[in-house]
């Protein structure tokens, strides 16, 4: 095969400049984890959602054919991984033995690898929907929870249900068209006024409101269009 005489550099498209800028901005917020700059971390993990958006978007007229493989690991490192270690900081999380830890461990560890084989789920599919919640919507709420410093069982609970949801049948929609503006907007105003509180708060409001409205949306919209 030609490709096989050809660097993986030159297979690249344009599209794929914002998956490397979603993984790259994954990196950076887990760097910025480690260094203890929740705050910082918190608005890069939102602009990597934009970045995945974008990438989506672009993706379908400039898409390369190892687009969809550098977008799984994106995605892991944004999505699954940056979000757990973001918990496992912000909660003072260690190996030392307690309900504590023990539950934030676990439900961190359930969280990135539901995360990956949702991924993968979705890299086999070919449904005008996703399987199973998100991962860039599994981690808003999660972040979220993190940077408001609600208390530790409702990060564990979050990311054990969102883990739950991630490899679930259920369906959810695509954010296109009228549904994208108002969530891209959210994001872009939680990315810039991330010590806002209230921001946060509408930012978790509207991640949540996706997780548990998504499923009936789409069977709803699927009656529509059985009956139109």
């Amino acid at each position: 095969m030609a490709m096989s005489n050809r660097g993986v550099v030159a297979l690249l498209s344009f599209a794929d400049s914002f998956t490397v800028l979603n993984g790259m901005l994954g990196i950076f917020a887990i760097f910025l984890l480690l260094s203890g700059h929740l705050r910082w971390a918190f608005s890069f993990i939102l602009l990597a959602v934009l970045a995945d958006g974008l990438d989506g978007t672009v993706a379908r007229r400039y898409g390369s054919s190892v687009g969809l493989y550098m977008d799984e690991f994106a995605d892991t490192i944004s999505f699954c991984v940056a979000p757990a270690v973001m918990v496992f900081v912000a909660y003072d999380a260690s190996f030392s033995v307690s309900l504590h830890n023990v539950a934030l461990l676990f439900a961190g560890g359930l969280f990135v690898l539901c995360g990956m084989l949702h991924l993968v789920r979705y890299h086999l599919g070919e449904e005008p929907y996703f399987v199973g919640i998100t991962t860039p919507a599994a981690a808003l709420t999660v972040v979220a929870i993190s940077i408001l410093g609600l208390p530790w069982w409702m990060a564990v609970g979050a990311m054990v249900a969102h883990a739950v949801l991630l490899v679930s049948p259920l369906p959810y929609p695509r954010l296109e068209g009228w549904l994208a503006a108002p969530a891209v907007a959210v994001i872009v105003v939680a990315a810039a006024l991330a010590h806002h509180e209230e921001v946060v708060y509408l930012l978790l409001a509207g991640s949540l409101a996706y997780a548990v409205l998504g499923p009936p949306y789409v069977h709803f919209r699927g009656l529509q269009e059985c009956s139109g």
